[in-house]
């Protein structure tokens, strides 16, 4: 029995040490992974949302504590997002030469650089940034292992790739006739040169615990949601899509620029010194 009770006490004491030991770090650093899914606010209804995307990230995480309680969360993180659309009520096409997008200008000053003509369905736009967290954090004092935080701010993304996989109806560029669409084909990883936007910017927060399970090693688990602030797609005026429109009885071209912001529920694990 005093064996037990000894053990016990060793136990505890070892427990308030360590919990003592990683409250007392101003600094922490570490690696970060999670997932998440991703939800588009669009702005126009000539496209429209596809149910929900999905978002995949790892990196590095950074902590600072100014005091106990009251911090700073930041890192570097690579995340790969797929975002999903499809076509309103109207068609939408676009042209295109291989797998680079062609703009509706170009077209018009280089109808040769065009091959067809796509008369697009459904689109899952893949994307790639580095981003940076900046995000006030608020922890609770440790409760034996654990301790409780909270966080407030935003994250900022920087496009590095983005490329999209569309399904639809390829026609030549000469006749671009809508009636005879044919058979429903799939064209993987087409290119579109500053389509969207370089930085996309979201105001978030997140809440999670950190268990000390060993010396100064942390495991943290969190859920946050972040709100777009930014739009995704530019306003070009060489539009890279186009649907025709009836203008007084006679048939125009109308460009079409995707316009949407972008809401993202996500789940974090990391591991921090």
């Amino acid at each position: 029995m005093k064996k037990i009770v000894l053990g016990l006490m060793i136990l505890s004491i070892s427990s308030v040490l360590n919990a003592q030991s990683a409250a007392e770090k101003k600094f922490q650093g570490g690696l970060t992974a999670g997932f998440g899914i991703n939800f588009q606010n669009m702005g126009t209804k000539l496209i429209e949302k596809d149910g929900v995307g999905t978002d995949l990230f790892i990196g590095g995480a950074l902590n600072f504590g100014f005091t106990d309680n009251i911090g700073f969360s930041t890192g570097l993180e690579f995340a790969f997002s797929n975002t999903k659309f499809k076509s309103g009520p109207s068609p939408i096409l676009y042209y295109y030469n291989d797998s680079k997008i062609i703009g509706v200008d170009d077209f018009d000053k280089d109808p040769a650089s065009v091959k067809d003509v796509f008369v697009l369905k459904e689109r899952k736009q893949k994307a790639t940034y580095i981003t940076i967290p900046t995000m006030l954090l608020f922890r609770t004092n440790f409760i034996g292992y654990v301790r409780y935080y909270g966080k407030f701010g935003m994250k900022h993304n920087f496009l590095l790739t983005q490329k999209s996989d569309d399904k639809g109806y390829s026609l030549t560029a000469q006749t671009q006739d809508l009636s005879k669409l044919g058979e429903e084909v799939e064209q993987k990883n087409m290119k579109a040169k500053n389509e969207v936007v370089f930085y996309k910017g979201s105001v978030g927060i997140a809440g999670g615990a950190e268990w000390n399970f060993t010396g100064n090693t942390c495991l943290l688990a969190e859920i946050g949601y972040y709100y777009g602030i930014t739009p995704l797609y530019y306003n070009r005026n060489n539009s890279y899509m186009f649907t025709y429109e009836t203008d007084n009885a006679t048939v125009v071209r109308k460009g079409v620029s995707n316009k949407a912001t972008q809401g993202q529920f996500e789940v974090k694990v990391s591991v921090l010194f």
